[in-house]
């Protein structure tokens, strides 16, 4: 069982030999003596059912999905950040202050730029993804944060802040002697 399209039928009738690379080009779209693939096959009907379905509709849920993938990128360099965070230790020596000196602008520079990431999406309300966005950069602050603080680069312990205790005067004074 073949499909043939018309063309084809047309030019088999004509009892011309046809080679399996030949085509019919002065035929109508889409009848090139080739079978539209399962699938394929799209008639006026359904092209104009899908556009009057809903074409801003679906345009505005494309970009909310659009504008939830972008919400979520923070997240995506965190597996490389802690990977290098676990990788260059505990102690405070020049490449993992680097590190995590690296790590804080980009996060920072992650905040600062929360508008402009958005800026595509001027259409339709961008609020939770935004509110998403800054949660997840919070979420990778407090991380580095407490990676910083393990290091012992923030003053974190009682004896970090030693020189700020007020001294103490002793109200009393005892003497003594021996035999």
């Amino acid at each position: 069982y073949k499909l043939y399209s018309k063309s084809l039928l047309a030019t088999m009738a004509d009892n011309k030999p046809r080679n399996n690379w030949d085509f019919n080009f002065e035929t109508a779209k889409g009848e090139a003596g080739l079978a539209d693939p399962p699938g394929f096959k799209v008639t006026s009907d359904e092209g104009a059912a899908n556009k009057g379905k809903g074409g801003k509709a679906t345009n505005t849920e494309l970009l909310e999905r659009k504008a939830w993938e972008v919400s979520i990128t923070p997240i995506q360099s965190v597996g490389m950040n802690l990977f290098m965070l676990w990788m260059s230790g505990s102690s405070p020596s020049i490449f993992p202050v680097m590190i995590v000196g690296w790590s804080f602008t980009s996060i920072i520079s992650q905040f600062s730029r929360v508008n402009t990431a958005f800026q595509n999406f001027k259409s339709i309300d961008t609020t939770l993804q935004k509110l998403a966005y800054l949660a997840l950069c919070s979420v990778s602050l407090a991380y580095l944060l407490y990676h910083a603080s393990g290091m012992g680069l923030l003053p974190a312990a009682s004896g970090d802040w030693i020189a700020f205790i007020p001294e103490m005067t002793l109200a009393e004074s005892s003497a003594g002697f021996t035999k």
